[in-house]
């Protein structure tokens, strides 16, 4: 299966723990192992039946690769398996294989971007899970349930961003329709050489009570998971404070959106006591995401070389006087943009139109990757934001002080904390669809209220 990443033993022993704890198997009993690999669970499964002295169930190992399902017939053909060169999200599986009392397995971490088009369209006929920007280990939770006996278990260690993503909302509908019995966050790093924040979940076909959560700082507790889809982030992280207000950031701000995106930043980015007196006119102050941090605001102490005017609309090339001559200079790296190439860009053009109307006024802005959420206040409205910068626009009548305060709140950054995805190192991304519904107090919606006609 494409897609592979190797379990480690020791962590494919963890989870076979999780699948026979106070679930001991007995004869007769059955277990499938789905995207079987080389066979890491074959062999962590009779490791742990021979230890215990427990009947080994009868297996049965999907594999599309036939090098990986050849090395796993080498190690465990004596292990009572029947291995099956096969794709495990075909049609025929569900109609060919009978329930398994036990299914176990590191589903395959491959998204859309992976996927040529048909599969697409055959994915997204058959699986409820196949929505958005979905990811295979998704469909291979739907697929594997679909083949767990009643009062059957599945353990599964999958990437931890199915608890809150928009895209995964029907896999949370169709985990919490059974009994998650725990989710245990395990060490970023737990796959040598990749940051994965992998999460091993443990669902049983059955009626259940609350779901057990083991998280990566030790701590423990029992929660009762949202059954209508919505993320589970806050419920798992725990300790989020309760902001629900009626009214989101989304609705006082007019635009939350990321900066803007040159695809040759190297050449548009400049200090500003390095511009060439011919070129002064053209500029904007700029900041990135580090220099945020750095800088503690948006004063920088760049700009960026811009042939754009005030209102975005690029400046015709007859009239763009010496800034043509300078970008002459850079023309061979800005037609190698993949922007240009695609013909998509004129090749002086930035990799995106600046909504300059839109950006040059007084806005907040944040990293687009933090260790912990914090805002500042570009006072000025000259402040042109690259793309590793979120930057928000308050409706009129909206006290941007006032927001700034209450968005540098520890309330505030809680919840962002509990409800953002995740990045290498445990930092947050800060996406605007997350922003956006970032409970404010109600007098932020008042305010935006007061300012419409016929209101006083």
């Amino acid at each position: 299966m494409k897609g592979h990443v190797p379990t480690p033993e020791e962590l494919a022993d963890h989870i076979v723990t999780k699948l026979f704890r106070n679930n001991p198997p007995t004869k007769g009993d059955c277990i499938l192992y789905p995207g079987c690999g080389t066979g890491p669970f074959v062999g962590a499964v009779h490791r742990y039946c021979d230890v215990n002295n427990l009947p080994v169930p009868k297996g049965v190992g999907i594999e599309l690769n036939p090098e990986h399902l050849d090395k796993a017939r080498e190690n465990y053909s004596d292990r009572n398996v029947e291995f099956q060169q096969r794709d495990f999200l075909d049609e025929d599986i569900l109609t060919s294989l009978s329930e398994f009392e036990y299914i176990v397995g590191n589903p395959p971490y491959i998204p859309i971007e992976g996927l040529d088009e048909e599969e697409k369209t055959d994915y997204k006929t058959r699986f409820e899970t196949a929505e958005g920007r979905f990811d295979l280990f998704v469909l291979f939770f739907e697929q594997a349930l679909n083949l767990l006996s009643p009062n059957g278990r599945l353990v599964f260690i999958t990437p931890e961003k199915f608890e809150y993503t928009q895209t995964t909302a029907a896999l949370r509908r169709i985990l919490a329709s059974n009994y998650v019995k725990e989710i245990e966050h395990v060490d970023e790093n737990a796959f040598e050489g990749r940051v994965t924040f992998p999460t091993i979940t443990v669902v049983e076909n059955s009626n259940g009570g609350e779901t057990r959560i083991l998280t990566r700082d030790g701590a423990e507790r029992q929660v009762s998971l949202p059954t209508d889809g919505s993320s589970w982030a806050s419920t798992i992280r725990g300790g989020v404070p309760e902001l629900e207000s009626g009214v989101a950031l989304g609705d006082v701000c007019k635009r939350i959106s990321c900066g803007v995106a040159t695809g040759a930043d190297d050449i548009f980015v400049m200090e500003e006591n390095e511009v060439p007196p011919q070129l002064e006119e053209w500029t904007f102050p700029t900041t990135s995401g580090r220099q945020l941090r750095i800088n503690d605001g948006p004063d920088s102490g760049e700009v960026f070389i811009s042939p754009y005017r005030k209102d975005g609309r690029l400046i015709p090339e007859d009239e763009l006087g010496e800034f043509s001559e300078w970008a002459e200079l850079h023309r061979g790296r800005l037609e190698d943009r993949s922007c240009y190439k695609k013909g998509n860009r004129v090749w002086y053009a930035w990799h995106e139109n600046p909504p300059m109307q839109d950006i040059l006024q007084p806005k907040l802005l944040c990293k687009d990757i933090t260790e912990e959420p914090h805002f500042w206040k570009d006072n000025t409205g000259a402040v042109v934001p690259r793309h590793s910068v979120y930057y928000l626009i308050p409706e009129n009548n909206v006290d941007m002080s006032e927001l700034l305060e209450y968005l540098n709140d520890p309330m505030a950054q809680a919840w962002l904390e509990a409800n953002c995805q995740r990045a290498a190192n445990g930092f947050l991304r800060m996406q605007s669809t997350v922003l956006k519904k970032l409970p404010v107090p109600e007098e932020f919606g008042e305010t935006k209220q007061s300012t419409l006609p016929g209101i006083e």
